[in-house]
């Protein structure tokens, strides 16, 4: 046998064992990460509060649940650019802020509760600047009476 050949096999033989060995780690770690993405999609999609379709604000964005996969969710997004999907990792949803919204016109105010609120605080305000101006109001009364008398 060639002594190259004598020293390549001496080198496999060395590299061998240590090449199953990195190659078992990364496959480890993969298979964390595969196994935490999917019970984190599991958990999300498990979770009675969220589903397929439903309005959402992601981020401080109006969004959409398009699909809860079991290793990623995709949300639509409403934003300058137009309707655009977000991929989110299934491990990374517990970091970002997302709200159900439940009912859009729940709490609007028409158009005569928010003026008849205004008019409320307005005369809430003039009251209050009547009351602490009534000294001088009553001054102002009692002199005009005596320029309507000619006095």
């Amino acid at each position: 046998m060639n002594p190259f050949d004598k020293l390549g096999m001496e080198f496999a033989d060395i590299l061998g064992p240590w090449i199953a060995i990195l190659v078992s780690i990364a496959v480890a770690f993969w298979f964390k990460d595969f196994v935490t993405n999917l019970m984190q999609g599991l958990k999300f999609k498990m979770n009675p509060a969220f589903n397929e379709g439903d309005a959402v604000i992601l981020d401080d964005q109006d969004a959409i649940i398009v699909k809860i996969g079991l290793r990623e969710s995709v949300f639509g997004i409403y934003s300058l650019r137009g309707y655009t999907w977000r991929y989110i990792s299934n491990d990374r949803l517990h970091m970002i802020k997302l709200e159900k919204i439940v009912n859009k016109s729940l709490h609007l105010d028409t158009d005569s509760e928010k003026g008849r609120k205004i008019q409320e605080l307005i005369d809430m305000h003039q009251n209050n600047q009547i009351s602490t101006n009534a000294a001088e109001i009553s001054s102002n009364k009692e002199e005009i009476e005596k320029l309507k008398n000619g006095k």
